[in-house]
C-alpha cells in the first residue's frame, strides 16, 4: 500500500465547464465539471475540493468529493445534492463562471498492490468510488467477483433518485449490485430491464448473499456513518482489511478549526481525536471509535 496522500492543496479560481441537473433520473443532484488542471493532475480518489458558494453573504465553503479527474483535459468532475443555500447557489452557476476553490484536500484511498477490492457506497458517498474504481482498473484490476485482482461494487440507496453514478460504473464495465430497504419496486419500475442486480435489505446483506466473494479482498466504503459502522463490523468479523471515507460537516477544510474531529482509538484502547479534513476523510476502519460518534 502506498503512503498517505501528500498535501498539495492550492487556492484557485476555476472555470465552470458545465453544471448539469440530473433530473428526471436523479432530481436535486448536479454534475459539475470544472477546468482545473492543477487539481486534475494531483488529485487522488477519496480527496475533495472546497467550493466557496458565489454569494455576497459570508457563507462557508462546501466540501465535495471528486467523482473523476482527467489530467489530459484538465477537468475535474464532482457530483453534489442540493440540500441548503450553499449548494443551491453552486447549482446556479453556468458555463464560463468562475468558482473559488481550495483543493485537492484530504487523505485519499490507497491503491492495493495485489488484493481484490470490494467497494461499498451509499447516497452521496457513491461518487468518489467511481474515481477509485477507474484508478483500480488502471492498476490492473478487473470487473467481477473473481478472487484474483477483481473489483466488486455494492450500492445502498433508499429511493430511485439516490441511485447515482450508475452509468459511470457501467461505462467502466462494472455492474454494481444494488441494495435498498424501501425502494425495491420503485427502483425496478424506475430503471426497468436496464437495472443491474437489485436486492432488498441493507447493503451489508451482501456479505451473506455472496459468501464466496471475500477471500483476499480489501473493503473500501463511503457513505453515511451507520452504514460505515456496519460495513466495518462485518469486515472485522471476516478478518478483512477495511478503509472508510467519512462524511462530516467541515468548516475550514484545512485542519485549523478542529470542527470535523472524530474519536480514534489508540493501540492501548485510549481515545484521541483526528480531523476528517486532514487525517481523513479516509481512515483504516478499526481505528475509528464508532461507538463514541
Amino acid at each position: 500500500m502506498k503512503n498517505p496522500t501528500p498535501r498539495t492543496e492550492q487556492h484557485l479560481l476555476c472555470e465552470v465547464v458545465s453544471n448539469v441537473h440530473l433530473a428526471p433520473i436523479n432530481p436535486g443532484h448536479f454534475r459539475l465539471t470544472l477546468h482545473a488542471p492543477y487539481f486534475a493532475e494531483l488529485a487522488v480518489p477519496g480527496q475533495f475540493i472546497h467550493i466557496l458558494p458565489p454569494s455576497e453573504n459570508d457563507l462557508l465553503r462546501r466540501p465535495i468529493s471528486i467523482l473523476d479527474a482527467d489530467p489530459e483535459s484538465g477537468n475535474v468532475i464532482v457530483l453534489y445534492r442540493v440540500i441548503g443555500d450553499g449548494t443551491r447557489l453552486i447549482s446556479e452557476v453556468r458555463q464560463g463562471d468562475k468558482l473559488d476553490i481550495i483543493g485537492p484536500l484530504g487523505n485519499g484511498f490507497k491503491i492495493p498492490d495485489r488484493k481484490s477490492v470490494a467497494l461499498f457506497g451509499g447516497g452521496i458517498g457513491i461518487p468518489p468510488l467511481v474515481y477509485l474504481a477507474r484508478k483500480l482498473l488502471n492498476a490492473g484490476l478487473s470487473p467481477g467477483n473473481a478472487l484474483d485482482r477483481s473489483i466488486q461494487v455494492y450500492l445502498g440507496v433508499r429511493e430511485p433518485e439516490f441511485l447515482i453514478c450508475l452509468d459511470d460504473f457501467t461505462n467502466l464495465g462494472i455492474n454494481p449490485v444494488i441494495y435498498t430497504e424501501t425502494g425495491l419496486s420503485k427502483i425496478r419500475d424506475h430503471y426497468g430491464n436496464s437495472t443491474p442486480t437489485i436486492n432488498g435489505g441493507l447493503i451489508t446483506k451482501a456479505f451473506d448473499d455472496y459468501p464466496d466473494n471475500w477471500e483476499h479482498t480489501i473493503i473500501y466504503a463511503c457513505g453515511p456513518v451507520p452504514m460505515l459502522k456496519a460495513v466495518s463490523e462485518h469486515a472485522d468479523s471476516l478478518g478483512l482489511e477495511c478503509y472508510v471515507s467519512l462524511e462530516n460537516k467541515l468548516a475550514c477544510g484545512l485542519g485549523a478549526c478542529l470542527g470535523c474531529s472524530i474519536p480514534v482509538r489508540n493501540s492501548d484502547g485510549t481515545v484521541h481525536y483526528e480531523r476528517v479534513c486532514t487525517e481523513g476523510p479516509v481512515f483504516n476502519s478499526p481505528r475509528i471509535a464508532f461507538d463514541l460518534m
